[in-house]
């Protein structure tokens, strides 16, 4: 869809970026909407998506063997190099026209060991893909991939024993992790070249709306765009990605968590066009279901996108009204 379909009281159907199939197509017919607008076909077909998908991939590991550098550079006592940030980050936005196939990677990465450092990367670019479904322009879009990129850039002043610990972490071992924030914001006082707002999203980004958040625990007003941006892509990533000491969560599960404890931590405007774009980008990924069987989602209804609509042994399963099933994993 190029355009977000609406009924005649103004709620939307199907939102913008959803993949049409026979599901929606119908549900559309009997609606009696019988012409929508959508995007031309690639004239390359399969095999120019699968291309674009591969040079994706190749921009996606030069930016993580970058970032590694970065940090490892850190860690050692050496300054950053703001000409790697300037490369990374190109590699970023060149893909700012690939939704797909950035949704598709960043859920698809396991490499639970390598956590930290595709990370950075996947936080880069959700915070670049907020950007463009907020509608900002390329400097503030360019910001917003450093941001994303350098948020957690002070666990380099963290030992790594604490930060790959797979046990619960110690009251004081979390008081140190906790101080990453302000670590991060001292080693980019360093550099000039980067902007003071990206210096705070770094400082702030746990903070939270109601005033609940480290290490200031200021209110929303003091907080600043950039900041709600990474701070919402941080939690996102964080939950559906491996970790050394947990395993990832469903994007329906974290879904879940936006819509209910997020909503009174987070950002509501910012939240609600994230989790509505990006919920566009799940139709026709695979599933596999708590009781044992594989489906794949055709429709995930805007009103309810933790609920989506599977395709499961040639029927339709609605989520919405079957209370004992539920989504355990997607398939890769």
């Amino acid at each position: 869809m190029s355009e977000d379909i609406l009924n005649e009281q103004g709620v939307a159907l199907v939102t913008k970026d959803t993949v049409v199939n026979d599901y929606i197509i119908e549900k559309l017919i009997e609606m009696e909407i019988v012409m929508v607008d959508v995007y031309s076909q690639n004239e390359e077909g399969n095999e120019g998506a699968e291309k674009s998908c591969e040079e994706f991939e190749k921009d996606y590991r030069q930016a993580v063997l970058k970032i590694k550098e970065v940090l490892t550079d850190l860690s050692a006592g050496k300054t950053l190099d703001y000409n790697k940030i300037i490369e990374i980050q190109g590699l970023i936005y060149k893909n700012i026209d690939k939704c797909d196939e950035i949704v598709a990677c960043l859920r698809d990465i396991r490499q639970a060991d390598e956590y930290t450092y595709n990370h950075c990367i996947n936080v880069g670019f959700y915070c670049m893909l907020m950007g463009k479904w907020l509608g900002l322009g390329y400097d503030d879009t360019i910001k917003l991939i450093q941001a994303g990129l350098l948020h957690d850039i002070g666990k380099t002043m963290i030992p790594a024993d604490i930060l790959k610990k797979k046990g619960k972490l110690t009251v004081e071992e979390f008081e140190l992790i906790k101080k990453h924030t302000v670590y991060g914001y001292d080693i980019l006082l360093q550099t000039k070249e980067i902007d003071a707002e990206v210096k705070k999203a770094v400082l702030l980004h746990h903070e939270r709306v109601d005033g609940s958040g480290y290490p200031l625990s200021i209110p929303s007003d003091y907080i600043g765009l950039y900041t709600k941006i990474v701070a919402i892509a941080d939690v996102y990533d964080a939950m559906t990605s491996d970790r050394p000491y947990k395993k990832r969560t469903t994007p329906f599960e974290a879904f879940k968590m936006f819509l209910s404890i997020g909503i009174s931590i987070f950002d509501l405007n910012i939240l609600y066009v994230f989790l509505n774009s990006l919920a566009a980008n799940f139709t026709g990924i695979n599933v596999k279901l708590d009781n044992g069987k594989q489906g794949r989602v055709v429709y995930v209804p805007p009103h309810n996108i933790t609920k989506p609509v599977l395709c499961v042994d040639s029927s339709y399963i609605d989520l919405s009204r079957e209370d004992k099933i539920n989504i355990d994993s997607v398939i890769d």
